[in-house]
């Protein structure tokens, strides 16, 4: 996010990109086998409320990536009033890309590793930290870009932490296999409810991850205003490989 933060920051912004759970190095947060959107979206309402408290800003824009785009879909249905401007990246409204599933069934091929990460017994841990698959995840969801490696080295890295690397694959299998009914309950209602927050969501056209296809009808799971472009040129790290159209984009959207 440095680079789009840079570019927000000449707009007299004061931008912050917190670590989500399993990916901070020295988290105080407990890891889990499983994670629940409830949670993910819990702890973005105590970052922008923290923020907030500090800060006092006249506007506040939450953007997130994957599943920071998750994430925040289900926080603006927790805490809709306090903030301006969502802004997701590289995935769509889960409700969406359930009912797209059934028209471009290629995108559950596109998916296979959501599935390939259910499996316990330490086979996709092996996998990422020693079959180099977390470097061909990106490659194949970016084709053509060439992966920054000290980010991608920051990431690896962090992943070698056994708590972090659990907590991580807890993303995918706390979604399937939920340790706990409760907050699976509340992340359904969260991800089903229909948004009311202004949005702008972002795709890339060459994203072999997330094909901009499943996006068909997104404006459906809206009671506000919504817009939905796509970044040419592309893949699904959109922000690392063309932050100024995503500026632009996000600039145009807020009439900035």
């Amino acid at each position: 996010m440095k680079e789009l933060m840079q570019i927000f920051s000449k707009k007299d912004f004061t931008c912050i990109a917190p670590f989500m759970r399993g990916y901070s190095p020295g988290s105080s947060v407990p890891f889990s086998g499983t994670v629940s959107i409830a949670e993910l979206a819990g702890d973005l309402k105590f970052i922008v409320e923290s923020l907030k408290s500090v800060y006092n800003p006249e506007t506040t824009i939450v953007l997130g990536h994957d599943w920071g785009a998750i994430a925040s879909y289900a926080f603006s249905n927790l805490s809709p009033g306090i903030i301006d401007t969502l802004v997701a990246l590289s995935v769509p409204p889960i409700p969406t890309y359930l009912k797209n599933l059934l028209v471009y069934p290629s995108q559950i091929v596109r998916s296979w590793y959501i599935l390939f990460f259910q499996i316990r017994a330490g086979i996709p841990e092996a996998a990422l930290l020693k079959n180099d698959l977390l470097r061909r995840l990106w490659e194949d969801w970016s084709p053509g870009w060439k992966i920054p490696e000290e980010r991608f080295r920051e990431v690896f890295e962090n992943l070698k932490v056994h708590e972090n690397l659990i907590t991580a694959l807890g993303y995918y299998r706390g979604l399937l296999t939920p340790g706990n009914f409760a907050l699976w309950n509340l992340s359904r209602e969260l991800v089903f409810h229909k948004i009311s927050v202004p949005t702008l969501i972002l795709a890339g056209e060459k994203d072999e991850c997330i094909s901009t296809s499943v996006y068909k009808g997104l404006e459906l799971e809206f009671y506000s205003r919504v817009s939905f472009q796509v970044i040419d040129k592309a893949g699904h790290f959109l922000h690392l490989e063309a932050p100024e159209r995503v500026a632009k984009e996000i600039f145009r959207f807020i009439k900035l």
